[in-house]
């Protein structure tokens, strides 16, 4: 039996990348997947699956959403928040309302859906799964306001896992380096907001595919695993950082700077 069979399994930012990857690798194992993303582009046709077009940052639209969730499969065993957007560019290049939109996206909206789920998932001792990044433990040139985001849903899930814990909920933060969950996008330094997946110009380390990323993040998940760093690359930093702090920014900073120039 598959750790996922029968359980209902909310995914935000499921229409694509590693949010896609984990609806299909969920259904294989037997589970009913709501997929909740911007728009119904590039979603999963199967009788398991419930599709939901939505604005996550719109609290009145995630309450329909949900109500939606709980009218069709009867219960909501498992939430994964990843829907998130990335952006590229120093603080002082970064307007206000910038700065609003990546909180609302990574952090608040976060916080919304995983409220309006928690009766649920503590009613059956459930489990939440939050996409983290490197940039959630470590500094990161030129991505202050992504840091800041990401530092902020860290925070939030380390601290709500040790209220649920006695409840029976686990809460597994995942922080990967790089997936080419989309390829064919390149992030661009001043110029907005951009998919996750977009690739940095000098993308360097091993680049972790979708399909492998999809499953050790379901593996770790299942068996209740607090923290996942994904690929070399975050198992690096998470280290380097932690015994060499100055070392770690040195290096980081050298190749950072290499985005702007």
């Amino acid at each position: 039996m598959h750790p996922y069979q029968n359980k209902v399994v909310v995914v935000t930012g499921g229409g694509g990348g590693i949010g896609q990857e984990l609806c299909k690798q969920l259904l294989e194992q037997g589970a009913f997947v709501a997929c909740l993303d911007l728009t119904n582009h590039n979603v999963i046709e199967h009788d398991n699956v419930l599709n939901i077009a939505l604005d996550i940052t719109d609290y009145s639209q995630l309450q329909g959403a949900i109500e939606q969730v709980i009218s069709r499969f009867n219960r909501i065993d498992v939430l994964i928040n990843n829907a998130g957007i990335t952006h590229m560019s120093r603080f002082g290049d970064s307007s206000r309302d910038l700065a609003d939109r990546i909180i609302a996206v990574n952090y608040t909206a976060a916080v919304d859906i995983t409220r309006l789920c928690l009766p649920q998932i503590i009613n059956n001792k459930g489990q939440i799964i939050a996409m983290s990044s490197v940039a959630g433990f470590a500094p990161l040139y030129g991505r202050s306001l992504y840091a800041g985001s990401k530092h902020a849903m860290q925070g939030f899930f380390y601290s709500l896992a040790s209220e649920v814990k006695e409840q029976g909920v686990s809460i597994s933060v995942i922080c990967p380096s790089f997936v080419r969950s989309r390829p064919e996008l390149t992030a661009q330094v001043n110029a907005g907001v951009s998919s996750p997946g977009a690739l940095k110009k000098n993308t360097n380390g091993e680049q972790i595919s979708v399909e492998v990323a999809a499953s050790r993040i379901l593996a770790a998940a299942s068996k209740g695993q607090r923290a996942l760093y994904l690929g070399k690359v975050a198992n690096i930093a998470r280290w380097l950082f932690s015994l060499l702090p100055e070392v770690y920014l040195k290096v980081m900073s050298k190749g950072a700077k290499k985005e702007f120039e």
